[in-house]
């Protein structure tokens, strides 16, 4: 499966201190009342963002390799290169209404979608090279405010018109990112931290 160095260990201890500092450091400043589209101009080309789960407290990463098909998981913080993302606007039309967004792995640099463009609740997230005429690797982003007052994004893809989760906010390392309806569950609420 995945091979991690030993170093996971040694900063597991301070997992909890860094993602407490790193809450704060949100794109968008928690209990701000802004709208949608305003809060995602904050990132029009974002860099170096880990994206943590809401209710996993796991951070989106790879699975084995940088190949197309990889499986895009969750695992506990290691800064390994495979947990930082960029999100990159995409501008298809002057005028467009929704902005659409790649969401590239910076070390892979592939995209993550969802398998085959599947529209079916529970489809895998996986990584693939980022083409353009693919949808399945578009994505709205868009932000909320969950209960705890805090910012959080909803990643819904373009093609399926679903929302990317973990699902139940299963906490297990290794877990595989899917697609599901788009509802008002943690599990689909995601923290987009500068990295």
């Amino acid at each position: 499966m995945r091979t991690r160095v030993a170093v996971r260990t040694r900063k597991a201890a301070a997992i909890a201190a860094t993602v407490a500092v790193a809450m704060v450091s949100l794109l968008v400043p928690a209990g701000e009342a802004q709208a949608a589209k305003e809060a995602v101009q904050a990132i029009p080309r974002a860099y170096d963002l880990n994206i943590l789960n809401s209710e996993s407290n796991q951070f989106l990463s790879l699975g084995s390799g940088a190949d197309n098909g990889m499986p895009v998981i969750q695992w506990s913080w290691d800064g390994g290169r495979d947990q930082y993302w960029n999100i990159w606007k995409q501008v298809d039309a002057p005028g467009e209404a929704d902005d659409r967004y790649l969401i590239v792995n910076d070390w892979s640099g592939k995209c993550a979608g969802i398998s085959g463009g599947a529209m079916y609740n529970g489809a895998p997230a996986i990584q693939w090279d980022c083409n353009h005429d693919a949808w399945a690797n578009y994505w709205f982003v868009r932000s909320e405010t969950n209960a705890a007052g805090l910012t959080v994004y909803r990643l819904k893809n373009v093609w399926s018109g679903k929302c990317l989760a973990i699902a139940g906010g299963n906490p297990t390392v290794g877990a595989q990112a899917i697609q599901w309806d788009c509802i008002s569950d943690p599990d689909q609420q995601w923290h987009l931290l500068l990295g």
